[in-house]
């Protein structure tokens, strides 16, 4: 049901005798409901369009009765069905009427649709008309923009979510007398996930979960999913799972020390009483280990992760790559609280001189900027780049990110750890003296290549018939010419230009 505060708010914006508000959600019984206790206050007349079912009286049966009776437009609700039909219909209504048009979005593109819209809008106070649009993605052509004003519904809050939850929980109980069991912690996390949804989403979420009694963490991975799907953008944001713990990152002591102190802002900023943390941008060599970092962050703070596709943003007609790009951190913005990763930003980003994709890269630019400003919501941004010379100088700009880290290639410390987490996944036993004689031996390899190396080895084994041990590790890593040996001038200049310009993540 809609609360006294929404209708409060909308009963404001119709005062203003504003000829058109759009109102985009997927929630459309909320809606319904708010036009109508809005119609019970001020005894308007509301009407109400589908493409369904054609122009019909929503409110006011007494009316209804009266317009049947006369062969007035709710006569024959079924000539409306078609728009242009119920549009001239809704010309010959008399008196402060209410005019609801369900799911208009598709029709929008339509001259004769737009030019009745606007010329409905041009007259809607002499006749004592306004006109709700809803839908759950409006565009309006630029003719009706000026007649327009947008009204936000209120997103499920985490007050009204644990009300229903306990209104399912007490039915569940009635019917099968069984209680919950599982984890408060998941439980108070699966319920925080769920604001921001529709109400009949929120509801069949919580259905689903009291299904088997129990809360697990596999109940909080399905509403993430299905929270991406109904936010939309399922395509573009890839929900990672599995992740890491952040003992799995070897070194990055700065990094890790510097997430430790931020991690109870970002997760209760009111506590705090400290603004949470906005973002880093890991900047490093090829395979160091800054994506293991970003999903690490994520396991550590104990909250979603959502991987940026850039490939399926990019689209072949001017403007949707811009658009999907505002979607997808919408979407971000509606699954807070939560990490969104940006791996290779540079690639995504960088494209932007106007040669063969018109801007397209720049408009993007502008785009994530705007919101990286702009934001309110508890995403955390962590961007990864291995080139410098195609990552946008305003991006490095300070301010746009908390700090920037540079991620170098692994000391002999930090190569003897990855070694013993790679090894003990694969169950290769190693002395500690066998781990430091392997971290000589693979100078300037990165993490990556460790793993790589080991992999490799137990491939070699199993081709010779034997079980893979630390020897046929050490010879592949003999066999292997790592990235700082084949890019050895790139590398340098890479280490060169973040000597002076960020801080180093170990």
């Amino acid at each position: 049901m809609p609360t006294p505060a929404q209708a409060d708010a909308l009963a404001e914006l119709l005062a203003t005798r504003t000829p058109i508000v759009v109102v985009e959600s997927h929630d459309e019984r909320r809606i319904t409901a708010l036009v109508a206790l809005l119609a019970q206050r001020g005894k308007r007349e509301v009407w109400q369009w589908s493409a369904s079912r054609g122009l019909r009286v929503a409110h006011n049966l007494r009316l209804a009765l009266t317009e049947m009776n006369s062969g007035g437009p709710a006569a024959d609700a079924a000539s409306t069905r078609e728009l242009p039909a119920a549009l001239a219909a809704v010309e010959q209504l008399k008196g402060d009427a209410l005019v609801l048009l369900l799911d208009i979005h598709p029709y929008l593109s339509n001259p004769v649709v737009t030019r009745a819209l606007k010329e409905l809008a041009l007259h809607t106070e002499s006749r004592g008309l306004q006109l709700v649009f809803t839908g759950h993605d409006i565009h309006l052509p630029g003719e009706l923009a000026p007649y327009a004003s947008r009204f936000m519904l209120e997103p499920m809050t985490l007050g009204r979510i644990k009300t229903l939850f306990s209104e399912e929980l007490q039915a569940r109980r009635l019917r099968s007398g069984d209680d919950l069991a599982g984890e408060r912690a998941t439980l108070d996390s699966l319920m925080r996930h769920m604001v921001g949804l529709p109400e009949a989403a929120v509801r069949q979420m919580v259905r689903s979960t009291l299904g088997d009694g129990r809360i697990c963490t596999a109940d909080l991975a399905r509403v993430l999913a299905s929270k991406r799907d109904v936010m939309g953008a399922a395509e573009l944001l890839v929900f990672e799972q599995n992740l890491p713990a952040m003992d799995q990152v070897a070194g990055m002591k700065a990094l890790k020390r510097w997430l430790l102190l931020r991690r109870e802002a970002f997760l209760d900023g009111a506590a705090s009483g400290l603004p949470p943390p906005r973002g880093v941008l890991l900047l490093g060599v090829q395979g160091a280990g800054k994506s293991l970092a970003a999903k690490a962050v994520a396991a550590s703070w104990q909250v979603p992760l959502f991987r940026m596709d850039f490939g399926a943003l990019f689209d072949k007609f001017q403007g949707e790559s811009e658009r999907k790009l505002r979607e997808a951190l919408r979407v971000a913005d509606a699954m807070q609280p939560c990490v969104l990763w940006m791996d290779e930003v540079e690639k995504g980003l960088s494209g932007g001189s106007g040669d063969g994709d018109t801007g397209s890269g720049q408009r993007m630019l502008g785009t994530l900027l705007t919101w990286m400003a702009e934001r309110r919501s508890s995403v955390f941004l962590v961007a990864t780049a291995n080139d410098i010379e195609r990552l946008p100088p305003e991006l490095m700009r300070k301010g746009r990110f908390d700090e920037i880290f540079f991620v170098d290639l692994p000391d002999a410390a930090t190569r003897a750890a990855i070694f013993a987490i790679h090894l003990g996944r694969h169950g290769i036993a190693a002395l500690a003296s066998e781990l430091a004689a392997l971290a000589a031996a693979s100078v300037g390899f990165a993490g990556a290549e460790i793993e790589a190396a080991v992999l490799a080895a137990r491939y070699e084994a199993r081709a010779l018939g034997q079980s893979a041990a630390v020897d046929h590790v050490r010879a592949e890593l003999a066999r292997t010419r790592p990235l700082s040996v084949t890019r050895a001038e790139a590398i340098d200049t890479l280490r060169a230009w973040a000597r002076d310009r960020t801080v180093s993540a170990d």
